[in-house]
Protein backbone atom coordinates (compact mmCIF):
# COMPACT_ATOMS: atom_id res chain seq x y z
CA UNK A 1 0.00 0.00 0.00
CA UNK A 2 1.77 3.62 -1.32
CA UNK A 3 -1.13 5.81 -1.32
CA UNK A 4 -4.36 6.91 0.71
CA UNK A 5 -7.08 8.53 -1.06
CA UNK A 6 -9.98 10.11 1.40
CA UNK A 7 -13.80 11.10 0.79
CA UNK A 8 -13.98 14.67 2.39
CA UNK A 9 -17.31 15.35 3.82
CA UNK A 10 -18.28 13.86 6.69
CA UNK A 11 -15.12 12.22 7.05
CA UNK A 12 -12.53 15.49 7.73
CA UNK A 13 -15.28 17.94 7.91
CA UNK A 14 -19.18 18.44 8.47
CA UNK A 15 -21.51 21.10 9.58
CA UNK A 16 -23.84 21.77 12.79
CA UNK A 17 -26.81 21.27 9.71
CA UNK A 18 -27.03 20.07 6.25
CA UNK A 19 -27.39 22.53 3.59
CA UNK A 20 -30.38 20.69 2.73
CA UNK A 21 -31.75 20.90 6.22
CA UNK A 22 -30.79 24.50 5.91
CA UNK A 23 -32.32 25.07 2.72
CA UNK A 24 -35.85 23.00 4.14
CA UNK A 25 -36.03 25.45 6.80
CA UNK A 26 -35.55 28.79 5.19
CA UNK A 27 -38.51 27.82 2.98
CA UNK A 28 -40.54 27.22 5.74
CA UNK A 29 -39.30 30.29 7.24
CA UNK A 30 -40.64 32.40 4.10
CA UNK A 31 -44.05 30.48 3.88
CA UNK A 32 -43.13 27.59 1.20
CA UNK A 33 -44.13 23.88 2.15
CA UNK A 34 -40.69 22.50 1.13
CA UNK A 35 -42.51 19.95 -0.35
CA UNK A 36 -41.64 18.38 -4.27
CA UNK A 37 -44.10 16.29 -6.81
CA UNK A 38 -42.21 13.09 -7.63
CA UNK A 39 -41.27 14.82 -10.81
CA UNK A 40 -40.13 17.69 -9.37
CA UNK A 41 -37.89 16.00 -7.55
CA UNK A 42 -36.27 14.07 -10.18
CA UNK A 43 -35.62 17.26 -11.51
CA UNK A 44 -34.01 18.31 -8.20
CA UNK A 45 -32.04 15.28 -8.40
CA UNK A 46 -31.05 16.29 -12.08
CA UNK A 47 -29.81 19.63 -10.94
CA UNK A 48 -27.85 18.63 -8.43
CA UNK A 49 -25.94 15.66 -10.84
CA UNK A 50 -25.71 18.44 -13.54
CA UNK A 51 -24.14 19.99 -10.32
CA UNK A 52 -22.23 17.67 -9.22
CA UNK A 53 -20.32 17.07 -12.51
CA UNK A 54 -19.62 20.86 -12.74
CA UNK A 55 -21.85 21.71 -15.77
CA UNK A 56 -23.71 24.54 -13.49
CA UNK A 57 -22.61 26.57 -10.44
CA UNK A 58 -23.62 25.64 -7.19
CA UNK A 59 -25.45 29.17 -6.89
CA UNK A 60 -27.27 28.41 -10.43
CA UNK A 61 -28.18 24.58 -8.82
CA UNK A 62 -29.61 26.42 -5.57
CA UNK A 63 -31.68 29.01 -7.29
CA UNK A 64 -33.29 26.19 -9.76
CA UNK A 65 -34.13 24.00 -6.57
CA UNK A 66 -35.73 26.94 -5.00
CA UNK A 67 -37.87 27.69 -8.15
CA UNK A 68 -39.16 23.74 -8.16
CA UNK A 69 -40.10 24.94 -4.26
CA UNK A 70 -42.31 28.04 -5.78
CA UNK A 71 -40.13 30.57 -4.67
CA UNK A 72 -40.84 32.14 -8.24
CA UNK A 73 -39.29 35.93 -7.35
CA UNK A 74 -35.19 35.98 -8.63
CA UNK A 75 -35.26 39.31 -5.41
CA UNK A 76 -36.61 36.76 -3.54
CA UNK A 77 -34.31 34.01 -4.36
CA UNK A 78 -31.25 35.53 -4.10
CA UNK A 79 -31.08 36.39 -0.37
CA UNK A 80 -31.99 32.40 0.42
CA UNK A 81 -29.05 31.64 -2.68
CA UNK A 82 -26.65 33.55 -0.69
CA UNK A 83 -27.53 32.13 3.19
CA UNK A 84 -27.38 28.37 2.05
CA UNK A 85 -23.76 29.66 0.36
CA UNK A 86 -23.11 30.84 3.33
CA UNK A 87 -23.67 28.13 5.32
CA UNK A 88 -22.18 25.57 2.98
CA UNK A 89 -18.61 27.40 4.12
CA UNK A 90 -19.70 26.53 8.29
CA UNK A 91 -17.79 24.05 8.20
CA UNK A 92 -16.10 22.44 11.49
CA UNK A 93 -13.49 19.87 12.03
CA UNK A 94 -14.29 16.01 12.67
CA UNK A 95 -11.50 15.38 15.47
CA UNK A 96 -8.37 13.65 14.98
CA UNK A 97 -8.01 14.52 11.29
CA UNK A 98 -5.12 16.67 11.16
CA UNK A 99 -3.31 14.16 13.89
CA UNK A 100 -3.92 11.29 11.68
CA UNK A 101 -2.98 12.72 8.13
CA UNK A 102 0.42 14.28 9.44
CA UNK A 103 1.16 10.39 11.17
CA UNK A 104 0.49 8.82 7.74
CA UNK A 105 2.25 11.57 5.82
CA UNK A 106 5.44 10.42 8.26
CA UNK A 107 4.92 7.28 7.77
CA UNK A 108 5.09 7.91 3.96
CA UNK A 109 1.92 7.61 2.40
CA UNK A 110 0.80 9.48 -0.81
CA UNK A 111 -2.22 11.11 0.08
CA UNK A 112 -4.99 12.34 -1.66
CA UNK A 113 -8.90 13.04 -2.31
CA UNK A 114 -11.51 12.01 -4.17
CA UNK A 115 -14.49 14.12 -3.23
CA UNK A 116 -18.10 14.61 -5.00
CA UNK A 117 -19.51 18.06 -4.66
CA UNK A 118 -21.68 20.72 -6.63
CA UNK A 119 -19.11 23.31 -4.68
CA UNK A 120 -15.75 24.37 -7.21
CA UNK A 121 -12.28 22.59 -6.41
CA UNK A 122 -11.14 26.19 -4.68
CA UNK A 123 -13.62 26.16 -2.05
CA UNK A 124 -13.49 22.52 -1.17
CA UNK A 125 -9.63 22.90 -0.59
CA UNK A 126 -10.32 26.10 1.40
CA UNK A 127 -12.77 23.48 3.96
CA UNK A 128 -9.64 21.24 3.68
CA UNK A 129 -7.41 23.86 4.94
CA UNK A 130 -9.84 25.07 7.75
CA UNK A 131 -9.89 21.91 9.29
CA UNK A 132 -5.61 21.45 8.87
CA UNK A 133 -5.26 18.72 6.57
CA UNK A 134 -4.82 20.61 3.47
CA UNK A 135 -0.98 20.60 4.04
CA UNK A 136 -1.10 16.96 4.06
CA UNK A 137 -2.90 16.40 0.29
CA UNK A 138 -0.61 15.51 -2.29
CA UNK A 139 -3.54 15.02 -5.32
CA UNK A 140 -7.28 16.13 -5.19
CA UNK A 141 -9.92 14.45 -7.57
CA UNK A 142 -13.00 16.61 -7.79
CA UNK A 143 -16.18 15.69 -9.42
CA UNK A 144 -17.37 19.93 -10.48
CA UNK A 145 -13.83 20.08 -12.05
CA UNK A 146 -13.28 16.56 -13.84
CA UNK A 147 -17.41 15.93 -14.70
CA UNK A 148 -17.93 12.85 -13.03
CA UNK A 149 -18.94 11.77 -9.58
CA UNK A 150 -18.49 8.38 -7.49
CA UNK A 151 -19.00 5.55 -7.88
CA UNK A 152 -18.11 6.30 -11.70
CA UNK A 153 -14.72 4.46 -11.88
CA UNK A 154 -13.26 7.17 -14.07
CA UNK A 155 -13.03 9.13 -10.50
CA UNK A 156 -11.58 6.65 -8.29
CA UNK A 157 -8.38 6.14 -11.38
CA UNK A 158 -8.19 9.64 -12.08
CA UNK A 159 -7.13 10.13 -8.58
CA UNK A 160 -5.25 6.72 -8.38
CA UNK A 161 -3.35 8.05 -12.11
CA UNK A 162 -2.90 11.67 -10.61
CA UNK A 163 -0.77 9.93 -8.12
CA UNK A 164 1.40 7.48 -10.47
CA UNK A 165 0.52 4.90 -8.53
CA UNK A 166 -1.44 1.57 -9.19
CA UNK A 167 -4.99 0.00 -8.00
CA UNK A 168 -3.10 -2.26 -5.91
CA UNK A 169 -1.34 0.30 -4.31
CA UNK A 170 -4.22 2.57 -3.40
CA UNK A 171 -6.88 2.23 -0.58
CA UNK A 172 -10.11 4.38 -0.41
CA UNK A 173 -11.13 5.95 2.79
CA UNK A 174 -14.69 6.89 3.28
CA UNK A 175 -18.12 6.56 4.88
CA UNK A 176 -20.85 6.19 2.47
CA UNK A 177 -21.62 2.55 1.67
CA UNK A 178 -21.87 3.76 -2.37
CA UNK A 179 -19.01 5.16 -2.60
CA UNK A 180 -17.05 2.26 -0.83
CA UNK A 181 -18.38 -0.25 -3.28
CA UNK A 182 -17.64 1.76 -6.32
CA UNK A 183 -13.96 1.73 -4.56
CA UNK A 184 -14.25 -1.90 -4.17
CA UNK A 185 -15.19 -2.59 -7.91
CA UNK A 186 -12.14 -0.89 -9.25
CA UNK A 187 -10.26 -2.87 -7.32
CA UNK A 188 -9.05 -0.68 -4.65
CA UNK A 189 -8.47 -1.57 -1.09
CA UNK A 190 -11.44 0.05 0.93
CA UNK A 191 -11.45 1.31 4.76
CA UNK A 192 -14.89 2.26 6.32
CA UNK A 193 -14.51 5.41 8.90
CA UNK A 194 -17.37 7.28 10.71
CA UNK A 195 -19.23 4.85 8.60
CA UNK A 196 -22.90 3.94 7.32
CA UNK A 197 -24.63 0.64 9.16
CA UNK A 198 -24.92 -0.28 5.43
CA UNK A 199 -21.07 0.45 4.49
CA UNK A 200 -19.01 -3.08 3.58
CA UNK A 201 -15.18 -2.60 3.88
CA UNK A 202 -12.04 -4.67 3.73
CA UNK A 203 -11.07 -2.83 7.36
CA UNK A 204 -13.51 -0.74 9.49
CA UNK A 205 -12.12 2.11 11.66
CA UNK A 206 -14.86 4.20 14.29
CA UNK A 207 -12.91 7.37 14.39
CA UNK A 208 -9.67 8.73 12.09
CA UNK A 209 -6.95 8.06 14.93
CA UNK A 210 -8.03 4.21 14.72
CA UNK A 211 -7.25 4.57 11.08
CA UNK A 212 -3.87 4.25 12.49
CA UNK A 213 -4.13 0.61 13.45
CA UNK A 214 -5.31 -0.44 10.35
CA UNK A 215 -2.96 -3.26 9.24
CA UNK A 216 -2.56 -1.85 5.62
CA UNK A 217 -1.48 1.50 6.74
CA UNK A 218 1.51 0.69 9.40
CA UNK A 219 4.35 1.54 7.24
CA UNK A 220 6.10 -2.38 8.90
CA UNK A 221 3.28 -4.01 7.62
CA UNK A 222 3.16 -2.77 4.56
CA UNK A 223 7.23 -2.55 3.62
CA UNK A 224 6.87 -6.59 5.11
CA UNK A 225 4.17 -7.30 3.03
CA UNK A 226 5.96 -6.09 -0.31
CA UNK A 227 8.58 -8.98 0.59
CA UNK A 228 6.56 -11.09 2.25
CA UNK A 229 4.50 -12.96 -0.12
CA UNK A 230 8.37 -14.38 -2.18
CA UNK A 231 9.11 -15.48 1.35
CA UNK A 232 5.93 -17.60 1.96
CA UNK A 233 6.03 -21.05 1.54
CA UNK A 234 2.54 -22.99 3.19
CA UNK A 235 -1.02 -21.69 3.37
CA UNK A 236 -3.11 -23.37 5.93
CA UNK A 237 -6.26 -23.42 5.44
CA UNK A 238 -9.58 -23.46 8.17
CA UNK A 239 -12.38 -25.38 7.06
CA UNK A 240 -15.83 -24.13 8.99
CA UNK A 241 -17.20 -21.00 7.20
CA UNK A 242 -14.02 -20.56 5.19
CA UNK A 243 -13.92 -23.68 3.32
CA UNK A 244 -17.51 -24.54 3.62
CA UNK A 245 -20.24 -23.20 5.04
CA UNK A 246 -23.24 -24.80 6.57
CA UNK A 247 -26.63 -24.54 4.58
CA UNK A 248 -29.94 -25.09 6.02
CA UNK A 249 -31.93 -28.32 5.21
CA UNK A 250 -34.67 -29.39 7.83
CA UNK A 251 -35.48 -33.15 6.49
CA UNK A 252 -31.97 -33.31 6.52
CA UNK A 253 -31.36 -31.93 9.69
CA UNK A 254 -34.81 -34.12 11.27
CA UNK A 255 -33.47 -37.16 9.71
CA UNK A 256 -29.83 -36.71 11.81
CA UNK A 257 -31.81 -35.96 14.96
CA UNK A 258 -33.96 -39.46 14.48
CA UNK A 259 -31.13 -41.32 13.68
CA UNK A 260 -29.14 -40.23 16.55
CA UNK A 261 -31.96 -41.55 18.87
CA UNK A 262 -32.53 -45.04 17.00
CA UNK A 263 -28.41 -45.36 16.78
CA UNK A 264 -28.34 -45.20 21.01
CA UNK A 265 -32.35 -46.71 21.60
CA UNK A 266 -32.88 -43.47 23.75
CA UNK A 267 -36.03 -43.73 25.00
CA UNK A 268 -37.36 -40.16 24.23
CA UNK A 269 -38.40 -38.04 21.00
CA UNK A 270 -35.82 -36.56 18.87
CA UNK A 271 -35.96 -33.46 19.78
CA UNK A 272 -36.28 -33.96 23.75
CA UNK A 273 -32.97 -36.17 22.92
CA UNK A 274 -31.22 -33.17 21.28
CA UNK A 275 -32.38 -30.60 23.68
CA UNK A 276 -30.39 -32.55 26.40
CA UNK A 277 -27.86 -33.25 24.89
CA UNK A 278 -27.10 -29.54 24.17
CA UNK A 279 -27.21 -28.14 27.31
CA UNK A 280 -24.31 -31.33 27.80
CA UNK A 281 -22.41 -29.92 24.56
CA UNK A 282 -22.47 -26.69 25.87
CA UNK A 283 -20.78 -27.45 29.50
CA UNK A 284 -18.35 -29.89 27.18
CA UNK A 285 -17.59 -26.28 24.76
CA UNK A 286 -17.15 -24.36 27.97
CA UNK A 287 -14.21 -27.25 29.13
CA UNK A 288 -12.36 -26.93 25.70
CA UNK A 289 -12.73 -23.35 25.57
CA UNK A 290 -10.99 -22.95 28.98
CA UNK A 291 -8.36 -25.59 28.48
CA UNK A 292 -7.54 -25.05 25.04
CA UNK A 293 -8.04 -29.37 24.51
CA UNK A 294 -10.46 -30.92 22.42
CA UNK A 295 -11.93 -34.76 23.48
CA UNK A 296 -11.68 -37.65 20.92
CA UNK A 297 -14.74 -38.44 19.85
CA UNK A 298 -14.75 -41.39 21.74
CA UNK A 299 -14.35 -39.36 24.86
CA UNK A 300 -16.85 -36.72 23.74
CA UNK A 301 -19.71 -39.13 23.97
CA UNK A 302 -18.63 -41.51 26.61
CA UNK A 303 -17.69 -38.57 28.95
CA UNK A 304 -19.33 -35.32 28.04
CA UNK A 305 -22.54 -36.58 25.93
CA UNK A 306 -24.04 -39.62 26.99
CA UNK A 307 -22.65 -40.86 30.59
CA UNK A 308 -25.60 -42.32 31.34
CA UNK A 309 -25.30 -44.93 28.50
CA UNK A 310 -22.87 -47.56 29.10
CA UNK A 311 -19.43 -46.79 27.26
CA UNK A 312 -18.94 -50.04 25.74
CA UNK A 313 -22.30 -49.22 23.66
CA UNK A 314 -21.36 -45.51 23.09
CA UNK A 315 -17.55 -45.66 22.16
CA UNK A 316 -17.78 -48.13 18.97
CA UNK A 317 -20.92 -45.39 17.69
CA UNK A 318 -18.97 -42.21 18.48
CA UNK A 319 -17.41 -41.59 14.89
CA UNK A 320 -21.19 -42.13 13.60
CA UNK A 321 -22.88 -40.23 16.55
CA UNK A 322 -20.41 -36.99 15.47
CA UNK A 323 -21.52 -36.57 12.24
CA UNK A 324 -25.11 -36.88 12.99
CA UNK A 325 -24.69 -34.55 15.71
CA UNK A 326 -23.20 -31.69 13.63
CA UNK A 327 -25.77 -32.78 10.73
CA UNK A 328 -28.63 -31.73 13.12
CA UNK A 329 -27.21 -28.31 12.16
CA UNK A 330 -27.72 -28.67 8.90
CA UNK A 331 -25.56 -29.87 5.24
CA UNK A 332 -22.03 -28.75 5.20
CA UNK A 333 -20.97 -27.71 1.46
CA UNK A 334 -17.87 -26.36 0.20
CA UNK A 335 -17.48 -22.52 -1.13
CA UNK A 336 -17.41 -22.77 -4.91
CA UNK A 337 -14.37 -21.52 -5.56
CA UNK A 338 -12.63 -23.89 -2.75
CA UNK A 339 -11.34 -26.52 -5.37
CA UNK A 340 -10.30 -24.55 -8.03
CA UNK A 341 -8.09 -21.95 -5.52
CA UNK A 342 -6.67 -25.07 -3.76
CA UNK A 343 -5.48 -26.53 -7.04
CA UNK A 344 -4.50 -23.14 -8.37
CA UNK A 345 -2.19 -22.29 -5.05
CA UNK A 346 -0.79 -25.66 -5.17
CA UNK A 347 0.03 -25.26 -8.73
CA UNK A 348 2.03 -22.40 -7.82
CA UNK A 349 4.58 -23.72 -5.33
CA UNK A 350 2.84 -23.67 -2.05
CA UNK A 351 2.41 -26.32 0.57
CA UNK A 352 -0.77 -26.21 1.70
CA UNK A 353 -2.55 -27.71 5.22
CA UNK A 354 -5.49 -27.71 7.26
CA UNK A 355 -5.94 -26.30 10.62
CA UNK A 356 -9.47 -27.08 12.08
CA UNK A 357 -10.91 -26.88 15.62
CA UNK A 358 -13.32 -29.51 14.91
CA UNK A 359 -15.22 -32.71 17.29
CA UNK A 360 -15.02 -34.92 13.91
CA UNK A 361 -12.34 -37.14 13.60
CA UNK A 362 -12.77 -38.47 9.67
CA UNK A 363 -15.31 -36.17 8.38
CA UNK A 364 -12.96 -33.35 6.96
CA UNK A 365 -10.35 -35.98 5.43
CA UNK A 366 -13.10 -38.27 4.22
CA UNK A 367 -14.62 -34.69 2.63
CA UNK A 368 -10.98 -33.93 0.97
CA UNK A 369 -11.15 -37.61 -0.43
CA UNK A 370 -14.19 -37.30 -1.75
CA UNK A 371 -14.28 -33.54 -3.27
CA UNK A 372 -10.39 -34.99 -4.78
CA UNK A 373 -8.62 -32.31 -2.82
CA UNK A 374 -6.94 -34.53 -0.64
CA UNK A 375 -3.42 -35.10 -2.08
CA UNK A 376 -3.28 -31.29 -2.26
CA UNK A 377 -2.82 -30.60 1.52
CA UNK A 378 0.43 -31.82 2.75
CA UNK A 379 -1.22 -32.08 6.03
CA UNK A 380 -4.61 -32.09 7.87
CA UNK A 381 -4.48 -31.17 11.98
CA UNK A 382 -7.60 -31.59 13.70
CA UNK A 383 -8.12 -30.41 17.13
CA UNK A 384 -9.73 -33.68 17.90
CA UNK A 385 -7.01 -35.80 16.82
CA UNK A 386 -4.34 -33.84 18.56
CA UNK A 387 -6.12 -32.37 21.62
CA UNK A 388 -5.19 -28.98 20.73
CA UNK A 389 -7.37 -25.94 20.41
CA UNK A 390 -6.97 -22.69 18.36
CA UNK A 391 -6.22 -20.15 19.68
CA UNK A 392 -3.40 -21.98 21.80
CA UNK A 393 -0.43 -21.30 19.74
CA UNK A 394 0.68 -25.32 19.93
CA UNK A 395 -1.95 -26.59 16.88
CA UNK A 396 -0.30 -24.03 14.82
CA UNK A 397 3.23 -25.30 15.49
CA UNK A 398 2.42 -28.99 15.00
CA UNK A 399 0.88 -28.13 11.91
CA UNK A 400 4.17 -26.34 10.52
CA UNK A 401 6.52 -28.81 11.93
CA UNK A 402 4.07 -31.37 9.96
CA UNK A 403 4.55 -29.63 6.72
CA UNK A 404 8.22 -28.55 7.36
CA UNK A 405 7.66 -25.19 7.16
CA UNK A 406 8.66 -22.28 9.38
CA UNK A 407 5.87 -20.63 11.24
CA UNK A 408 7.17 -17.54 9.75
CA UNK A 409 6.85 -18.12 6.25
CA UNK A 410 3.77 -19.73 6.74
CA UNK A 411 0.27 -18.02 6.00
CA UNK A 412 -2.96 -18.74 8.14
CA UNK A 413 -6.80 -18.33 6.29
CA UNK A 414 -9.26 -18.22 8.54
CA UNK A 415 -12.87 -16.65 9.59
CA UNK A 416 -12.94 -15.93 13.41
CA UNK A 417 -10.96 -13.12 14.31
CA UNK A 418 -11.08 -13.62 18.44
CA UNK A 419 -9.74 -16.99 17.80
CA UNK A 420 -7.48 -17.20 14.59
CA UNK A 421 -6.13 -13.74 14.21
CA UNK A 422 -4.44 -14.08 17.96
CA UNK A 423 -3.52 -17.34 17.74
CA UNK A 424 -1.51 -17.40 14.52
CA UNK A 425 0.00 -14.25 15.96
CA UNK A 426 1.10 -16.09 19.06
CA UNK A 427 2.17 -18.76 16.91
CA UNK A 428 4.59 -16.30 14.49
CA UNK A 429 2.70 -16.87 11.27
CA UNK A 430 4.35 -14.42 8.91
CA UNK A 431 0.43 -13.33 8.34
CA UNK A 432 -3.21 -13.99 8.73
CA UNK A 433 -6.04 -13.57 6.52
CA UNK A 434 -9.81 -13.70 7.64
CA UNK A 435 -12.79 -14.53 5.55
CA UNK A 436 -15.37 -13.06 6.45
CA UNK A 437 -19.48 -11.75 4.74
CA UNK A 438 -19.76 -7.95 3.82
CA UNK A 439 -22.55 -8.49 6.44
CA UNK A 440 -21.16 -10.09 8.99
CA UNK A 441 -18.20 -7.67 8.59
CA UNK A 442 -20.16 -4.84 9.01
CA UNK A 443 -21.92 -5.72 11.83
CA UNK A 444 -18.96 -7.34 13.92
CA UNK A 445 -15.71 -5.38 12.22
CA UNK A 446 -12.13 -6.44 13.92
CA UNK A 447 -10.80 -4.51 16.09
CA UNK A 448 -7.26 -4.30 18.78
CA UNK A 449 -5.31 -7.19 18.56
CA UNK A 450 -8.16 -9.43 16.30
CA UNK A 451 -7.52 -6.96 13.35
CA UNK A 452 -5.76 -9.57 10.72
CA UNK A 453 -3.41 -8.81 7.94
CA UNK A 454 -6.25 -9.01 5.33
CA UNK A 455 -10.13 -9.11 5.38
CA UNK A 456 -10.86 -11.32 2.25
CA UNK A 457 -14.71 -12.00 0.92
CA UNK A 458 -14.18 -14.94 -1.13
CA UNK A 459 -11.55 -17.86 -1.75
CA UNK A 460 -10.27 -16.59 -5.02
CA UNK A 461 -9.38 -13.37 -3.49
CA UNK A 462 -5.91 -15.54 -2.34
CA UNK A 463 -4.95 -16.15 -5.99
CA UNK A 464 -4.51 -12.16 -6.37
CA UNK A 465 -2.43 -12.09 -2.89
CA UNK A 466 -0.01 -14.87 -3.47
CA UNK A 467 1.99 -15.41 -7.30
CA UNK A 468 3.78 -18.81 -8.33
CA UNK A 469 6.58 -19.07 -6.04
Amino acid sequence: MRGIFFDAADVFYDRLESTTTVAQRLLKEHGYSGQLSAEDQARQQALHRQATGGFIAPTVYWDEALKLYGVGAARERAPLVARIMAHADDTRAIPGGRETMAELKRRGFVLGIITDTIYPLEQKMRWLAKVGVAQFIDVVTCSSALGMHKPDPGIYLDGIKKANLTVGESCFVGHDAGELAGARRVGMTTVAVLYDLQAQADYYAKTLPDLLDVPVFQRQHTQRVETMNHDIEAIFLDVGNTLRIVVKDAPFQAQARQQMVALVGAQEGPEAFCERLEGRYKTYRKWAFENLSEASERELWTRWMLPDFPSSKIAPLSGRLTRLWRDRDGRRVARPDVKSVVVELSRRGYVLGIIANTITETEIPDWLEADGLAHYFKTVVLSSKVGLRKPGPEIYWEAARRAGVAPARSVYVGDNPARDVVGTRRAGFAMIIILMEPAKLAEEPPTGEKIPDRIIHTCSELLDMFPPR
